[in-house]
């Protein structure tokens, strides 16, 4: 234990009102730490910090995500104005047909839209906190 002690050559400082100090030393009263140094040690070292990091990669997705959510979000509202427009147009039976599989297409990109909206804001919230 002796050549432990001679291998800390670093000090820190720390300032504490005397309640602080008094919180302390009882907190030290109530383990088997026989030095002060030695429980501050424990405390600083034993317990786990958690550290948040960014990753640009990540960041750099979030950006682009956001982007192509926009652009769905737009493509989707031309789409669906391109369906008003060709529904209030005609009324040919074949061409009733046609804007049957152009409303089912439209359904899919809605889908879709809302898919990527969802996992957007699922990433985005899991990095923002």
């Amino acid at each position: 234990m002796e050549t432990e002690n001679n291998n800390r050559k670093k000090r820190i400082y720390v300032r504490l009102t005397d309640k602080e100090f008094t919180t302390l030393e009882n907190h030290l009263k109530n383990t088997t730490c026989n030095k002060l140094s030695d429980y501050v040690r424990r405390c600083l070292f034993d317990k786990p910090i958690t550290t948040i990091t960014r990753d640009a990669a990540t960041d750099d997705l979030i950006v682009k995500m956001s982007q192509m959510n926009f652009e769905l979000n737009a493509i989707g509202s031309n789409f669906n104005q391109l369906v008003k427009r060709i529904n209030a147009s005609f009324q040919d039976t074949r061409f009733s047909e046609t804007l049957g599989l152009i409303t089912m297409q439209r359904d899919a990109i809605t889908r879709k839209m809302e898919e990527v909206k969802n996992e957007l804001q699922k990433l985005a919230e899991k990095w923002l906190r």
